[in-house]
């Protein structure tokens, strides 16, 4: 779908480009600066090195081998696996160490797409290294040639990037859910979208990313969705997450993704991004064309 007008094409003329600082904003962890752990000598995670020594230290469950730290080979199945880690997060919990536990599962893997060998709860996620999904939506209108999208205002007291905008709609991925299942729960949650308009919403694809954050290693699959908003409706917030939505010209949301690097919360700034790409809005002639949509993808091992 390309929705470009000539006044749209005219301003954005009149933008310098720096989509690619976001890109790499996102993309600057360096895998040699972490250890590897392992789970049946697949790699599942990356710690650094204060989190290997505190893993290390419950020498029943975790040890050290060529360079990597394994979990134990006694323990066979995901059931056992997950008791047995979430205990000794529940220790490094009482330690300020690792996050802080937000009761929601998410699957520990080698790659997207293989068996989920055990769970952790959501905040030990980025600590422990390990691949995280989630969905980002794009919510949006056209009238003739002018393009709006639906931003969110996230709420001043979210412990995370308090008062960012953000895509009208967003979730981790846990894991007892499909993706699809999870827009349909997040959508009314977030911004009281009814199921019946929330199924309308249609996967794009991907974007990946390899993040150094706080010491830690972020390694996230965001599956992007765009959903065609009616003109007579208006998002409301319901979970608390979010204070308000605002309904913006795309000229607006690009000023502020070139200008005001942090406005945005930082990963919006990548699907906002794609979907410019897709309707056509940043084209080949920018001098970093490649570098931006190759970056949109990044390998996370």
């Amino acid at each position: 779908m390309r929705i470009i007008s000539q006044i749209v094409m005219r301003n954005l003329a009149m933008i310098k480009t720096k989509y690619i600082q976001h890109i790499e904003n996102c993309n600057n962890a360096n895998l040699l600066d972490f250890i590897p752990w392992k789970i049946s000598n697949y790699i599942v995670g990356y710690v650094n090195k204060n989190i290997a020594s505190k893993l290390l230290s419950f020498q029943s469950i975790f040890h050290e081998e060529n360079n990597a730290i394994h979990l134990s080979s006694r323990l066979k199945n995901s059931q056992q696996r997950t008791e047995a880690v979430a205990d000794i997060l529940e220790t490094l919990w009482a330690e300020e160490i690792c996050g802080m536990k937000l009761n929601e599962n998410y699957a520990v893997r080698a790659r997207i797409g293989s068996p989920n060998l055990m769970t952790i709860d959501r905040g030990a996620s980025t600590h422990l290294g390990i691949i995280t999904t989630g969905f980002h939506l794009n919510g949006f209108l056209t009238n003739k040639d002018q393009l709006k999208m639906w931003v969110a205002k996230r709420s001043a007291t979210r412990g995370t990037f308090p008062g960012q905008l953000d895509n009208v709609v967003a979730g981790g991925q846990p894991s007892n859910l499909t993706v699809a299942e999870n827009v349909i729960k997040e959508c009314n949650e977030e911004a009281s979208i009814p199921k019946d308009l929330a199924q309308k919403a249609y996967p794009t694809g991907f974007i990946s990313y390899l993040m150094e954050a706080e010491g830690n290693l972020r390694r996230h699959v965001m599956y992007v969705y765009d959903l065609i908003m009616p003109f007579n409706f208006t998002p409301r917030p319901n979970d608390g997450e979010v204070e308000a939505f605002s309904l913006m010209k795309i000229e607006e949301i690009i000023k502020i993704v070139v200008s005001s690097p942090d406005t945005f919360k930082f990963n919006c700034n990548l699907v906002i991004i794609d979907f410019l790409i897709r309707h056509g809005l940043i084209q080949n002639e920018d001098p970093d064309y490649f570098k931006i949509v190759n970056g949109l993808r990044s390998p996370l091992s």
